[in-house]
C-alpha cells in the first residue's frame, strides 16, 4: 500500500493492527506519533525561513507557533544585513542597562513566544528568520514532507503510540527497531554535523 497522504496512513494503520475496535482512535495516534517525531527529528526538511518585522517603539516581535529552534535571525533593513548576536535574558540586561533611547537593535533574547530586543526599534525593521519547524500536522494537511520523503517514520511511530492497547503484541520491538532505523536515515543522512545558534522555543 502506497503512503502518500494522511488517509492512507490511517488505512496502513489500520491493516497493521488488525483490531477494529481501534480504528477511531487511528487520529490520536498520529498525532501522538507527531510530537515524539518532533523530538526525535533534526532534519534539513524542518528547516524553514520567514520574514518577521520589528516595529518602531516596540522592542519584542512574536515568534512563529510552530518554531522548535531557532537557526538565524538576520536584520535585513540594514547596510549591510546583519546577523543579530543572541545573548541570554539576563545579559541582555546587563549589557543595556543604561541604553534608554531608541535605536537600531543588534541583539535579541527569547522569552516565551517573543523575541525581546535589545533596543526598542527607532523605525520598522524587516528580521529575516530560519527555524527548526514542528511537522505540519497530517489532520490538517493531507500530506507533508516526511511522509512523502521517509513514511516509515510516521508508520512506525504511529504503530509505537497504540502499544497501551497492543502491550502483548510481539510486534512491539520490530516497530520500534524499525522507527529507530527510519528516524536515523532521516537524521544522518540528510543534515550536517555544522554547529551555530539554537535556540529552542519554551
Amino acid at each position: 500500500m502506497a503512503l502518500a497522504t494522511y488517509t492512507d496512513l490511517q488505512a496502513s494503520v489500520a491493516n497493521h493492527l488488525h483490531r477494529s475496535d481501534l480504528t477511531a482512535l487511528i487520529p490520536d495516534f498520529i498525532a501522538l506519533a507527531e510530537q515524539t517525531l518532533n523530538s526525535d527529528l533534526n532534519s534539513r526538511g524542518q528547516e524553514v525561513r520567514t520574514t518577521l518585522t520589528a516595529t518602531a517603539g516596540v522592542s519584542t516581535v512574536l515568534l512563529p507557533t510552530d518554531m522548535l529552534e531557532m537557526r538565524r535571525l538576520v536584520l535585513m533593513t540594514s547596510d549591510p544585513v546583519r546577523v543579530l548576536e543572541y545573548k541570554s535574558p539576563e545579559q541582555l540586561v546587563a549589557d543595556n542597562t543604561y541604553i534608554t533611547a531608541t535605536a537600531q537593535p543588534d541583539s535579541f533574547t527569547v522569552i516565551g513566544g517573543s523575541i525581546e530586543l535589545n533596543s526598542t526599534p527607532d523605525s520598522n525593521y524587516s528580521l529575516e528568520l530560519i527555524y527548526r519547524q514542528k511537522l505540519p500536522a497530517l489532520a490538517s494537511n493531507s500530506t507533508n514532507w516526511l511522509l512523502t520523503g521517509w513514511p516509515g517514520c510516521y508508520l512506525y511511530g504511529t504503530l509505537l503510540q497504540t502499544s497501551p492497547y497492543t502491550q502483548d503484541d510481539a510486534r512491539i520491538p520490530v516497530w520500534s527497531a524499525a522507527y529507530k532505523q527510519a528516524i536515523a536515515a532521516v537524521n544522518t543522512i540528510d543534515w550536517y554535523s555544522g554547529s551555530g545558534l539554537r535556540v529552542r522555543a519554551r
